[in-house]
């Protein structure tokens, strides 16, 4: 009895596809009759061929699933196999390899200094009848016209790659093949790392600034523009860009690369992790039946399409595992998960698992707890501003796991008080992380008390600082950076009702102190060059000072004052998640465990 086509050598199935010269012998080759072959490529009515069905998609819309029927995914099922030998991943590819997946793509960017992440709009469907049959008759594969058409209609339905089809996501490897090595070559050139999962690309650096051949910030535009050679590699490898899934990510923000976070450690959403403890909880207390209702309701992505048998309990077992998968199998949150999933379900879970669950206890789950942070700044000017901007972020359903406590008997402290504190403070432990808010104006201050591999520095025994990081406005146009230019110049010069307002240095004439606009008003004192904000000593020609102070613009923002009431406050965003990874990196070591 002779071997069936599951059965044959990697050498000789290669050897096989490379000898291929009709489809006479592509049907022999998969076991299959030619009549049987020319009936799925010509005789039976394409529309009979797919299961055609819509999921919703995370960013909205819904993303169209082609299924072959089960003859049709026999062939291509095969057709996979036999693509996988005679196709070599390039080493930047990690979607669709064997030993690769999302959490191999994302290691690649860990504790980098920035990160653009880059989408494919239409990946599968973009990639058409023609492009295939045309990759298959090109080097290294070789086949002739008439083999290249055949594999190509068993891969294509509708003139593109189905997503759903078992040959797809390989061809989409094979396809992407000169992207990857051309993509790869443009990051070397500018010491970036590369990588692509499937539609989503990836290049993250540890320079101080991220290349700006690769991307920029336009000033006047207000926004991310992409390099036209970065753009022009993708766009000439026939790929359309997906202008609203552009972004940078700098380590001060979180960092995600395929759905994972990736700041100081591979780690998944908060949010990921507490949908995972719901259903836990709901399926404890009211039942499977109506966990799972609940389930396929809120979170499940796949709601709309009838789930079969085991389908949630499934799901849910998945879930716990890429929990697993992505923070170690050691984990504290994934063995608790394990033992509570097999409290429900012993039939999903092995004992052996179990055995390092019971090692955790029952403690209540670290990551519902609130931690207390004491936040240190220069002056309180600055405190001012952070909880104006708090209380903005709260209001728009912005939740932070600290609680964070400011420290308000501050007169008048400058960066160098703020330095001394740091160093007398981290010679005493505390259980309560003291952190201290630095400006960028200070060069030999910053050197002392920011680290940028990490977004901040842990001095020990619980104090911390940061030098708070630069504005996205304010990219390219400044290194020097304080509280009060996180808002734009439009907020930050208002007049108050007796026309005093707060002046940029860039407004006058750094010779002679007048202004380049209003030449009735003049500096009387020399602009020095580290001066960031001018706030006094701005006189007009009646020789009134109309310089309004730092402290008083502060209690206007604080106080929702007539036309200082409307701020734009999303950069302090970034000032917020920074204390957020250095409250969760304290109380971390202080267990020694994950969060």
């Amino acid at each position: 009895m002779g071997c069936t086509f599951w059965d044959l050598s990697e050498d000789r199935l290669r050897d096989a596809f490379y000898q291929l010269k009709t489809r006479e012998d592509f049907a022999t080759l998969l076991q299959v009759s030619d009549k049987h072959l020319r009936y799925h490529l010509y005789t039976q009515p394409r529309s009979k061929l797919y299961l055609k069905f819509e999921i919703p998609k995370k960013s909205g819309g819904k993303r169209i699933i082609l299924s072959p029927r089960a003859s049709l995914k026999s062939l291509q099922r095969k057709l996979n196999h036999l693509f996988s030998k005679v196709y070599s991943p390039k080493p930047s590819t990690h979607g669709f390899t064997n030993e690769k997946n999302i959490v191999t793509n994302a290691s690649q960017h860990l504790r980098q200094k920035y990160i653009l992440n880059i989408d494919i709009r239409n990946f599968f469907p973009s990639i058409n009848f023609g492009r295939v049959r045309g990759l298959l008759m090109s080097s290294p594969y070789n086949c002739n016209q008439e083999v290249a058409t055949v594999l190509a209609q068993i891969c294509c339905h509708e003139n593109q790659l189905p997503q759903g089809a078992p040959t797809s996501p390989i061809l989409s490897n094979m396809i992407c093949a000169k992207l990857d090595s051309d993509l790869q070559r443009l990051a070397k050139r500018n010491q970036c790392i590369y990588t692509r999962y499937a539609d989503d690309i990836t290049f993250s650096t540890s320079r101080i600034r991220f290349p700006s051949r690769l991307i920029w910030f336009s000033h006047e535009n207000e926004e991310l523009i992409l390099g036209r050679e970065l753009r022009n590699t993708i766009e000439d490898n026939g790929f359309v860009i997906n202008e609203s899934k552009v972004r940078l990510q700098p380590i001060y923000k979180r960092q995600e690369v395929t759905g994972i976070i990736v700041n100081e450690k591979l780690n998944v959403n908060r949010k990921y992790i507490r949908q995972v403890r719901a259903v836990l909880h709901a399926w404890e207390k009211y039942g499977i039946e109506n966990a799972e209702k609940d389930f396929f309701k809120k979170y499940d992505k796949h709601k709309y399409y009838p789930p079969r048998e085991n389908t949630f309990k499934e799901i849910i077992k998945g879930r716990i595992e890429f929990i697993g998968l992505v923070r170690g199998k050691n984990d504290n949150i994934y063995l608790r998960f394990l033992k509570w999933l097999k409290d429900l379900a012993p039939e999903l879970v092995s004992q052996d698992k179990i055995d390092a669950a019971n090692l955790i206890g029952s403690s209540q789950n670290e990551f519902e707890n609130s931690y207390k942070v004491n936040i240190w700044t220069e002056g309180k000017t600055d405190i001012k501003h952070l909880k104006a901007s708090l209380r903005d972020l709260k209001s728009r359903g912005i939740k932070y796991q600290s609680n964070f406590v400011f420290k308000e008997d501050i007169d008048k402290q400058g960066s160098r008080e703020l330095l001394k504190a740091c160093e007398q403070l981290s010679k005493e432990a505390r259980t309560t992380p003291m952190i201290a808010l630095f400006d960028r104006g200070e060069r030999d201050i910053l050197k002392k008390v920011h680290d940028d591999s990490r977004g901040f520095k842990d001095w020990g025994n619980g104090v911390y600082s940061f030098a708070i990081p630069i504005p996205t406005h304010r990219l390219g146009e400044t290194d020097s950076v304080c509280i009060e230019l996180y808002y734009q110049d439009s907020e930050l010069t208002r007049q108050d009702k007796d026309n005093r307002r707060l002046f940029l240095p860039k407004e006058f004439n750094t010779k002679s102190g007048r202004h380049h606009e209003n030449k009735e008003l003049n500096v009387k004192n020399q602009i020095r060059p580290d001066r960031l904000i001018i706030d006094n000593d701005v006189y007009n020609a009646d020789d009134a000072d109309v310089a309004l102070s730092k402290n008083i613009f502060s209690d206007y923002v604080l106080n929702y004052e007539d036309n200082f009431n409307d701020f734009d406050f999303v950069e302090f965003k970034a000032i917020f998640e920074i204390i957020e990874n250095i409250s969760r990196h304290h109380f971390e070591a202080q267990r020694q465990r994950p969060f």
